[in-house]
């Protein structure tokens, strides 16, 4: 689940695996603040031991952004919706 507010713009699960080929487990590439989706992948996917696991995001503080509530401010992070955040929440499973 991508947690952001409203300056961000998109963002991507991707994994790494130990043999350098990656894999995009998640692309929201159109990222709102009023979805706040809990994303659940059709089928697992196993992750050998090694695979790098990389959260990347993009925010958009212009004018263009029709969410942003202050292009002029200096933004960081906070709690509040005119504040920033960027979190990268990922259930797993381990196998027994």
């Amino acid at each position: 689940m991508p947690h952001m507010h409203v300056r961000g713009k998109l963002c991507k699960y991707e994994a790494e695996l130990p043999d350098g080929k990656k894999l995009t487990l998640l692309d929201v590439p159109h990222y709102d603040f009023n979805w706040q989706l809990r994303y659940e992948l059709a089928e697992p996917v196993r992750l050998p031991k090694g695979t790098l696991l990389r959260f990347t995001a993009h925010y958009d503080n212009s004018s263009k952004n029709p969410a942003n509530p202050n292009p002029a401010s200096l933004v960081k992070w906070g709690p509040q919706t005119s504040d920033e955040m960027l979190l990268g929440y990922l259930e797993y499973y381990l196998p027994k």
